[in-house]
């Protein structure tokens, strides 16, 4: 079934590995259908159009059914050091662990997306692997991925999947240490039963008497350095897959190392993604306890009114009857306020509900909406569109504010508020969208 299936991007230095896999949460993982697509040299673009061109050529080669996506960021853009924590209750732990992400990770932690993995099991001194990567590089691909109408599940570092991949395939009890060679690089993952630790290395899979030599420093390093044993054995490459797609193989293993590199963008997304049904299912239980109150106060009203017309046929010819009446009156009034003051606020709560789901439906393929701010009658959208999924000879910016325009919900005076100018692949640009009748 395809919600046992995952669509796992390995997206290195060369290109780009895609592997449609069989979840291997509850098994082993097997690639079902695959394919690689190397980088085009003679692009001279940043790397974020670059990758988004190259996933859009791949995924219109293999077309796959799955499109919730896991994807990896190289071993050599990944900053990767394991530290021990001071003995701290548990209340601090979270907090110890920040601190010394701080103090190892050697950029400035605002600018990296970083994660932790509690390796040791010592409780006095317990042991972490903090992994880190610049901010700009993985916002990168999230963008190129979503341009191409992907959702993202996960996150996490080539030599992190590859540590999954020896969890599953190999005896991690007793010491492993994988080595992933591929075209430009050489990925050595030791996975010694719960401790984790590896390296990534410029050296390409034909140096066969450099890889030896750094495999054997490696091990020095990580028996005298790191407390680590020597490995029972050393696997290069896993039977039954091929060494090429062993990372988007490990993606698809269940995160025995649950390393996340999750920007906070994507992880706001997220959020928003989760708490949408909350806030859907509040608002529609708000509007039925509103509806109860207003029928409540109508059918109260109603009867006040008939207790009205009864008392004033009977007294009719009796002014002292006619002074009782008006207070009853005055109430009918009040009541008559209170049910629309109820109406109105029930309304309220579902018109900007309205609003966000109809320009979102708006929305051509290839464009989504970057930020919004309130203005006098509406609101100030910035938009961004890729020129890939725009139609040639039209203009995409004109289409969108005319499909506003004509929206029931949206004011004819929606206008291109910031006109925009084409960048390489992509481009921005800013519309003043005004609501149809009192919607502020």
């Amino acid at each position: 079934m395809k919600a046992d299936r995952i669509l796992t991007l390995d997206i290195g230095t060369d290109g780009i590995r895609m592997a449609v896999v069989a979840d291997g949460a509850t098994g082993s993982p097997r690639i079902l259908d695959s394919g690689f697509a190397a980088f085009d040299a003679s692009l001279s673009l940043p790397r974020e159009a670059v990758t988004a061109i190259t996933l859009k050529q791949l995924l219109d080669e293999k077309k796959p059914a799955v499109k919730n996506a896991v994807l990896s960021v190289e071993g050599q853009a990944v900053f990767s050091r394991l530290v021990k924590l001071p003995k701290v209750g548990a209340e601090r732990v979270q907090q110890t662990i920040r601190h010394e992400a701080v103090q190892n990770i050697p950029f400035p932690i605002d600018e990296v997306v970083w994660d932790a993995h509690v390796v040791g099991p010592d409780p006095d001194e317990p042991e972490v692997l903090l992994v880190a990567v610049k901010s700009d590089l993985v916002d990168g691909l999230v963008h190129a991925v979503k341009a191409n109408g992907l959702s993202i599940e996960r996150i996490t570092a080539a030599p992190v999947a590859l540590a999954n991949l020896a969890y599953v395939f190999c005896r991690a009890s007793e010491g492993v240490l994988l080595v992933d060679a591929e075209e430009e690089s050489t990925n050595l993952i030791f996975v010694d039963d719960r401790r984790v630790f590896f390296r990534s290395l410029p050296i390409p899979e034909s140096d066969e008497v450099r890889r030896q030599q750094e495999i054997e420093r490696s091990i020095s390093f990580y028996t005298g350095q790191q407390g680590g044993r020597v490995p029972a054995q050393i696997v290069e490459g896993i039977p039954g897959i091929d060494r090429g797609f062993a990372v988007c193989v490990g993606l698809a293993c269940a995160p025995v190392v649950g390393i996340e590199l999750v920007p906070a963008a994507l992880a706001n997304e997220r959020g928003l993604r989760q708490r949408f049904p909350l806030w859907l299912a509040s608002a529609v239980v708000l509007m039925l306890i509103l509806g109860v109150w207003i029928f409540a106060l109508g059918r109260r009203a109603d009867q006040i009114r008939l207790d009205a017309e009864s008392m004033a046929a009977t007294v009719s010819g009796l002014q002292n009857f006619e002074r009782q009446l008006k207070p009853m009156e005055a109430e009918i009034d009040v009541l008559r306020e209170q049910a629309a003051e109820y109406r109105r606020v029930a309304e309220s709560r579902t018109q900007w509900i309205e609003m966000l789901a109809e320009m979102n439906r708006l929305l051509p393929e290839g464009m989504f909406l970057r930020e919004s701010e309130p203005i006098e009658g509406g609101m100030r959208i910035s938009v961004v569109s890729y020129l890939d999924k725009e139609t040639p000879g039209q203009d995409s910016v004109k289409l969108l504010r005319d499909a506003l325009r004509a929206s029931p919900l949206f004011g004819a005076e929606t206008k291109v508020q910031s006109r925009p100018s084409k960048k390489e692949f992509a481009r921005g640009f800013v519309l003043d969208v005004y609501f149809e009748g009192d919607r502020s």
